[in-house]
């Protein structure tokens, strides 16, 4: 049975990724005939997100599964302060849907991002992706929440792909300059020519546990320095 839900999950993603295309055309002619509540289409993720959470929030961790997978950040920061608001399959247009309730009403200092893999897997344009990631940037600093750009992460053996990868990374890389945003290059940390390497990577794409030791490691540092 397992082999039908990759499949399932891929369709489900791209039909959700048609309604929003179609919502932005309509929103660009004025002709929009109805209001989609994308919070009520993601609330069982939502739910989740908020039942795992502390009740006193100061770090939020947005992403996809690779941040949801990394579990109860709190440890890995030293901390009990931080929500995991990584919902795995998501591309960066999904984020957005949750991204008030999981992220601004919580009134956060800070917010570390990270996306634009699964989004980049589904052959959406870098174009997109960067205008997705831009809002939700905007989005944060306009909320008064800080945020920190972590780099997406690169593939194992999947050079083209990395090569979109550097490409986003390098645009995202530049707004962080221009709006005075920090960034996070993770991929020297955990990659070589090759991609992710091998003792970082479960699939080629998620990440071990050494892998998410290397990532905390460097984020504990940051910490140290910021908060």
């Amino acid at each position: 049975m397992m082999k039908f839900i990759k499949p399932i999950s891929v369709l489900l993603n791209l039909f959700l990724i048609a309604l929003i295309l179609f919502l932005l055309f309509l929103e660009l002619f004025h002709t929009r005939p109805y209001s989609i509540d994308f919070e009520k289409l993601a609330q069982s993720r939502i739910e989740r997100i908020m039942n795992a959470s502390p009740n006193d929030v100061n770090i939020v961790m947005l992403g996809n599964s690779i941040t949801e997978m990394a579990g109860d950040w709190n440890p890995r920061l030293d901390r009990d302060d931080v929500r995991n608001s990584g919902q795995g399959g998501y591309t960066t247009g999904q984020m957005i849907w949750f991204l008030d309730t999981c992220v601004v009403k919580a009134k956060p200092s800070l917010c570390f991002t990270l996306g634009g893999i699964n989004d980049l897997s589904l052959g959406i344009s870098i174009d997109q992706i960067y205008a997705n990631y831009t809002y939700i940037l905007g989005k944060l600093k306009k909320a008064g929440i800080r945020p920190i750009v972590q780099s997406t992460l690169y593939q194992r053996g999947n050079s083209e792909g990395n090569g979109n990868v550097d490409e986003l990374n390098e645009r995202l890389l530049e707004f962080c300059r221009v709006n005075d945003i920090d960034y996070i290059d993770l991929n020297p940390l955990l990659s070589n020519e090759n991609g992710l390497m091998d003792e970082y990577t479960t699939d080629g794409t998620h990440l071990t546990e050494s892998g998410y030791g290397i990532w905390s490691g460097k984020l504990r540092d940051y910490l140290s320095h910021e908060l």
